[in-house]
Order: structure tokens, then C-alpha cells, then sequence
């Protein structure tokens, strides 16, 4: 035997070989045609059912079984083809690789077929699978062919039968999804789809047999033909069979699925349902009825309906009765009856009953759907009991005459009637004609509007009392639509009222008070940022209503810089820890001037309310004083406790940095001549003005001070060496000793100066002025002695 497990295709060296001629029986290639369609038609309805189905966990069941089935009608097909085809040469088929070659035709079928796998497929997806299936198949079940012969395809026939495959099965799949998309399931057009279907496999299997030729070989030896029709029919015969076994094992399953859904829906609705045939006997009965008639399910089976429903009607009569017409007994279905039945205690109830024909309305059976009515009562005394005893008050008028037809325990304690006083009443039985009248009024006005009407603060005179209602019409509508009843919810708000009035008169006299001690309020929602202010509020921080936009940032943005971080984080800590808010900070005015502020706020709930005030005159006294207190009354300059707080600093800051400090230490020369002969004011002018000057010649960082009559200090910070010093006092000097203009002519001071250097020469504040005051003196003695001995001479 040639080597038949691979594909051979025509080549120069088979030009010589001898071609052996083959032949096809025509009854046989219609049958495999035919079989090929009708694989087709029965895949592609068991599609439809597929995707139609409600049943989903059923549908991998089903596309296996379509899939197998149109796998194994193209193998048929293929294989019915080649009975058909007759050579004068002994073939025989490999086994194996025929019960192979339907695996590739099942699996294209199940992913071409399958629903759970529509997202990755496309048509042209579909049908290259599609169509190589069926190729595959097809070349794989030629392999299973033996025989003692060449046996190789011509190229482009071979690549042809593939494309002609894939473009008959996209057309029919095409067909079929537009089929199936506008729920199309005519005969003709499931034909269509099947043949075009067919024509695919078909084609596909004669043109791959035209590319075939079989060559002559050295082992061949010819025999007579073959007849194939036989087996050939056996594989018709069970494909048939197997169709109509796939058909049936689907029916009987969806509808004993859907028998299965159907009863457990039955059995978990609280509605009883029960059917019985024309004669009236019980066939079914769900749980419902145990609960309801006390009766279990099968022990109403075989029954008569009059079982439960001994009151005969009029409708069960015209089902039951054979001699009924057909028009009679249809009026009686699909519509809901009130009726009496029976507990299996005998006892009496009300219920509706419905019922519907199965079948033939004339022969039934028919199902009858019961719902039990007994609780409606128990639910009216409930509703009646919560009506009459709830708190406000609800009075309905019918709308035709406007007369109370019901009235709850509240309105009868506020009309001082009692409810079988008041029924049949109207509003001018009850009110004087004018209210009455504008009573009536609104109540039309509601009633032909058909909409619903608030009215507050309403005022109602009873008795001479005036009562003030909050008031809710609102029309009761019928099934068609149309206003039955007046429905009047009302709240006696008298109370509220005199309690809002007596708040308003409060807050006005509590706004007035405010006013006369300019105290401004405020409430700050801490969620949502809303800023509320009063009119005072607006006056301390210079900012008109017109301009206020209500948000916390319109008072933030008022602080001064130097204070916005300490004061919003205070703020922000007291409504972290729901505490009392206190706080007096700078605000920054529209016209740029600094205005002081005592703020106080308490927490209730989501937000803070809290009073402002305008603290500015406490404030500047408080500074004036602190200034007093710490400068020169007569100078300016700071006073010995000042300068004392200034060394203090100085000192621990020259422990931290190890830089020096220099004490110098001026006592004025030349002054008491001049305080004596031009008197104590100009010796004050004097003292001013070498103020001034030191003032000036010192720097920034340093402390001038004035400490006794005519005793100055300056003290130097971040002192380098001595040279530093001495550049300090060269210039202190001079800016003394240049001569003062006065009214009185020019006048020339001197001084005597000393020093001492912290932390070289002193350890403490007390030790460093004593040092430079002992440095001083020591020069005025020698300046002294100096000057006498000069005279001497």
C-alpha cells in the first residue's frame, strides 16, 4: 500500500503514471447532498432553541449535542460521498482515522454553534472555522483510504474546495443570525439556511474529489466494482435515527425543565391555584391551600371544587354544565369573582376567584386562581383603630355635598362634637357663614384643581377661640379617576405660634441689647462653611450686606497675617474637641485700618454661635500703659526695668550663640551748669535732644536707656573685639559733644564714658552696670585730675 497518511499533491513526476478512472453512483451522491442539508436543517433548529431558551445551565447540553450532530451529518455526508465514488481497484478504510476524522467537524460545530463564546466570534471568525472543519474533516478522512495506488490532489482545485467551504458556511451562518435576530422560523427559510449549509459541505467534499487522481502504480490490480448503496444506506438509516433521538431527548428535557420551574413557582406563590376538569373534579391543588382552606394538597385531588366552594355560582354553573354555549362559558373566564368558601372546619370566608381555560374553554381542564380576602377585615379595624387615634386631625368629606362622612378622635376634641354629631354635617352647620363660606370655597378649589393644597397658620374661630391650624387638603380618587372624597389633614399649631411670637419678641429685645452694647453674633455652620451675621456684625468689620458672600473665608480674610495662623488653628482645636471658643485677635478693615476683636463661641451641634465685640480702646490703653511702664517718661527712651528685660534676652542669647554684649555707660559733663543757669526746662530740652541723638547713632539692635538724671546706656549686641567698642563710642561721643542750637545760643556737652563687656568682665546684669558705671567714674576722676593739674600750671 502506498503511504496514505499524508496529503500528496500532483507533481512533474506523476506526468507518466498511468490515471486510474473512477465513477460515482448518482443516487448515492444525491443521498450524501441530501444528507449534508438535512444534518444542517436539524443543527441549526437546535441553534434557535438554544438561544431562545430561558433554560441557560441547559445550553452546554444542548450545543454538544447540535454540534455532534452536524459534525457527524458532515462526516456521513462524507462518507455516503464516498461510497459513491467507485474505483476498479480493491480500497479499504483505516478504522481509526475514519472514527477520527469527525473530531474536527464536531469541534468547529460547538464554536461556531455555542453561546457562551459568541464574544470572540465574529462571522468571518466563524466561518474560516466553519469551513475548515469541514476541510479538515474532509482531507483527514481521505487519509483513512488504502489502497494499492497514487493518490495526490491538484494545488489550486485543493484550495478552492477550503474557500468555496468558508464562503457557503459564512453565507448560511449569515442567513441564520438574520434568521434568528428578526425571529424568523418559516419552513422556507430554515430550508434556505440548511441548503446553503449543505451546498458548503457538499461542495466542498466533490470539488476536493475532482482535485484528487489516483495514479497506477507497480502494486496495482484491478478488480471489479464494488456495491456500496447497501452500507451506504445502513449510515442514512442511522443518521435518521440519531436526528430523531436528538429531536426528542431536547423536547422531552425542556419540557420537563420547564414542568419543574412551573411547579415550584406554583408551590411558593401565597395565592391557592387548583384545576380540575368539566366535570368539576380537583386534578391539582398547590400548598397555598393548607394554609388557607386547612386542607393538604393531595387530599383534595379527586374532589369537587364544591368542596371548597359550597355557595354555587353563577359562573362555575355555566363551566360545569355541558348544555352551557360557548359564548356563556367564555364570559365566565379571566375575570375576578367575590365569593364565600369553606375551611375544611366548616368555617365561612370571602374570597375572590379567577378562572382560565388550559385547554379547549368547552371541555377544559381549567385552573381556578383563589385569594384569601379574611384578612381585609382584621386590615380595615387596624387601619381604623390607627385613624381614629392618631394625633392630628383628619376629617373627610364627601365631595359632592362637602359633609363630614368621618372625623378622627382629634377633630372631634377641637369641634367639640362627638363623630356621630358631626357625619352629614357641613362646614355651615358647625361655623359662622363667613368662615364657612371661605371654608367651602378651598375646599372646591382643591376638588377642581384635582391637585393637593398646604395651607399654614390657618385661622379657625371656635367657641369664640381662635385656633391656628397647618392645614393639608387633598382630593380621594376612584378607579376611574374621579374625586370621592375631601381628605383634610390639619395640626393645631396654636401653641407653636404663641411660643414663635414670644421667640420673635425675645430675639428683638435680645437684638436690642446687642445693639446698645454694640455686640455683634454670629453662627458658623462647621460643615458646610456658611457664615451668618447680624447687623453689628457688619459694622465691626466694615463690610456691607450687598458684599457679604456668607462663607467662612469673608471673616478669615479680615485677620491680621501676624495672627491668621494662631487664631484659625484656636479655632479649629475648640471644634475638634467641642470646646468653648476664645479668642482676641487684630482684624485688617476695608480701609486698611487694625481694628482689635474679643470673639467668644459654643458648639451646638454642627455649628457655633458666638458674640464679637470691638475691644480696640481696652487694647491701646493696655499698650500705652505697657509702654509707660517700660520707657522714659521724660525721653522716650527705655527705663532701667526695659533695659534690664533687653539684657535678660541678650544674655541668654549670648549663651546660645557665643557671641558678647557691651555695657556703655554715659554720664553728661558740663550739664549742671546749664540746668542751674538756664533753669530745669532747658536742661529737659538738652536731655531730649542727646536722647535723640543716641538714639539715632545706635543701631537697631541695639538698647538705648536712660537711667538716672543725666545717665545714659547704650548697649551693644554681637560685639566682635575692642575695636568694635571703640568705633561705638567715637561716634556716641560725637553725637554728643556736637554743639545744641537752643533759643538760648549754642551750647556744648561732653560726657564721661565707661564699659564693661558681658560676659568677660560680668557675670550678671547687676555686675555688668556696676563694672561700667566703676569704668566711668574712674575716667571722670582722671579727666578731673587732669583738668586741676592744668590750672596748677
Amino acid at each position: 500500500m502506498f503511504d496514505h497518511l499524508r496529503l500528496h499533491f500532483i507533481s512533474s513526476d506523476l506526468n507518466s503514471a498511468q490515471i486510474i478512472p473512477a465513477q460515482y453512483d448518482t443516487l448515492l451522491v444525491i443521498a450524501s447532498v441530501l444528507t449534508a442539508v438535512f444534518a444542517s436543517y436539524i443543527s441549526f433548529l437546535l441553534s434557535a432553541r438554544i438561544k431562545s431558551s430561558h433554560l441557560k445551565n441547559e445550553s452546554l447540553v444542548w450545543t454538544v449535542m447540535a454540534a455532534c450532530f452536524l459534525g457527524i451529518g458532515i462526516w456521513g455526508m462524507h462518507f455516503i460521498g464516498m461510497l459513491a465514488y467507485t474505483l476498479p481497484i480493491n480500497v479499504e478504510y483505516n478504522t481509526t482515522i475514519t472514527l477520527v476524522s469527525v473530531l474536527p467537524s464536531v469541534f468547529a460545530s460547538y464554536i461556531v454553534l455555542s453561546t457562551s463564546l459568541s464574544h470572540i466570534k465574529g462571522l468571518i471568525f466563524r466561518s474560516v472555522l466553519m469551513g475548515a472543519g469541514i476541510g479538515s474533516m474532509h482531507f483527514v478522512g481521505m487519509m483513512a483510504m488504502m489502497m494499492p495506488a497514487h493518490m495526490a490532489y491538484e494545488p489550486k482545485l485543493f484550495s478552492l474546495s477550503i474557500f468555496v467551504a468558508i464562503i457557503l458556511s459564512g453565507i448560511a451562518l449569515k442567513i441564520n443570525d438574520l434568521r434568528q435576530a428578526q425571529k424568523i422560523h418559516q419552513v422556507r427559510m430554515n430550508m434556505l439556511v440548511a441548503i446553503v449549509m449543505g451546498s458548503a459541505i457538499s461542495g466542498m467534499h466533490y470539488i476536493g474529489m475532482i482535485a484528487m487522481s489516483v495514479y497506477a502504480t507497480e502494486q496495482t490490480v484491478y478488480t471489479t466494482s464494488h456495491d456500496s448503496s447497501t452500507l451506504a444506506q445502513l449510515v442514512i438509516s442511522v443518521l435518521l435515527a440519531l436526528s430523531l433521538l436528538v429531536l426528542s431527548v431536547v423536547e422531552l428535557r425542556a419540557r420537563s425543565l420547564l414542568s419543574a420551574k412551573l411547579k415550584a413557582v406554583l408551590n411558593t406563590v401565597q395565592d391557592v391555584v387548583i384545576s380540575f376538569d368539566n366535570t368539576g373534579i380537583i386534578e391539582f391543588a398547590n400548598p397555598a391551600v393548607l394554609p388557607v382552606f386547612g386542607y393538604k394538597p393531595n387530599e383534595l385531588i379527586g374532589k369537587h371544587i364544591y368542596t371548597l366552594i359550597p355557595d354555587k355560582s353563577t359562573e362555575l354553573e355555566l363551566i360545569l354544565n355541558t348544555s352551557s354555549t360557548t359564548s356563556q362559558q367564555s364570559s365566565c373566564f379571566c375575570k375576578s369573582r367575590l365569593l364565600n368558601a369553606h375551611r375544611a372546619n366548616q368555617n365561612s370566608f370571602p374570597i375572590t376567584m379567577t378562572i382560565s381555560s388550559i385547554g379547549n374553554k368547552e371541555i377544559g381542564p381549567y385552573v381556578a386562581t383563589i385569594k384569601d380576602l379574611s384578612d381585609i377585615h382584621n386590615q380595615e379595624a387596624f387601619t381604623q383603630t390607627i385613624f381614629d387615634n392618631l394625633p392630628i386631625m383628619l376629617f373627610v368629606k364627601e365631595a359632592e355635598h362637602l359633609t363630614f362622612s368621618h372625623v378622627n378622635k382629634a377633630g372631634e376634641q377641637l369641634l367639640g362634637k362627638t363623630k356621630e354629631q358631626l357625619i352629614g354635617l357641613n362646614d355651615f352647620d358647625i361655623f359662622n357663614d363667613e368662615d364657612a363660606l371661605g371654608y367651602a370655597q378651598t375646599d372646591r378649589d382643591v376638588l377642581a384643581s384635582n391637585d393637593i393644597l398646604t395651607l399654614d397658620e390657618k385661622p379657625i374661630t371656635i367657641d369664640g377661640r381662635t385656633h391656628y391650624l397647618r392645614t393639608r387638603k387633598l382630593p380621594i380618587k376612584d378607579s376611574h379617576g374621579k374625586a370621592q372624597y375631601l381628605l383634610d389633614v390639619s395640626e393645631d399649631i396654636t401653641e407653636l405660634k404663641q411660643a414663635k411670637t414670644e421667640l420673635d419678641n425675645l430675639h428683638q429685645r435680645m437684638s436690642m441689647a446687642a445693639d446698645a452694647a454694640q455686640i455683634g453674633i454670629w453662627e458658623w455652620n462647621f460643615e458646610s462653611n456658611e457664615l451668618i451675621w447680624d447687623d453689628w456684625m457688619h459694622t465691626l468689620f466694615e463690610i456691607p450686606k450687598s458684599q457679604f458672600n456668607g462663607n467662612y473665608a469673608a471673616w478669615a480674610n479680615t485677620l491680621h497675617p501676624d495672627e491668621y495662623e494662631a487664631v484659625t488653628n484656636k479655632l479649629k482645636l475648640a471644634v475638634l474637641n467641642n470646646e468653648d471658643f476664645h479668642a482676641e485677635f487684630q482684624i485688617v478693615l476695608p480701609s486698611g485700618q487694625v481694628r482689635f476683636i474679643n470673639a467668644d463661641g459654643r458648639i451646638y451641634g454642627n455649628r457655633m454661635i458666638g458674640v464679637n465685640f470691638d475691644i480696640t480702646k481696652r487694647v491701646l490703653a493696655e499698650q500705652k500703659i505697657r509702654q509707660l511702664a517700660q520707657t522714659d517718661h521724660l525721653t522716650g527712651l527705655a527705663n532701667r526695668s526695659a533695659l534690664s528685660k533687653f539684657l535678660k534676652h541678650e544674655f541668654a542669647r549670648v549663651e546660645r550663640t557665643g557671641t558678647k554684649v557691651a555695657c556703655l555707660y554715659f554720664d553728661l559733663d558740663k550739664f549742671k551748669p546749664i540746668n542751674d543757669t538756664y533753669g530745669h526746662l532747658m536742661g529737659d530740652f538738652v536731655l531730649v535732644e542727646i536722647a535723640k541723638r543716641l538714639q539715632e547713632t545706635a543701631r537697631k539692635t541695639d538698647c538705648t536707656a536712660r537711667i538716672g538724671g543725666d545717665e545714659f546706656v547704650v548697649v551693644i549686641t554681637d560685639v566682635e573685639n575692642k575695636e568694635h567698642i571703640k568705633r561705638a563710642l567715637t561716634r556716641l561721643i560725637n553725637a554728643i559733644e556736637a554743639p545744641i542750637v537752643s533759643e538760648v545760643g549754642m551750647l556744648n556737652i561732653s560726657a564721661s564714658v565707661g564699659y564693661a563687656v558681658y560676659p568677660d568682665n560680668a557675670k550678671s546684669l547687676d555686675e555688668l552696670l556696676k563694672k561700667a558705671d566703676e569704668q566711668m567714674y574712674k575716667q571722670k576722676r582722671d579727666c578731673s585730675l587732669k583738668t586741676a593739674r592744668i590750672k596748677t600750671q
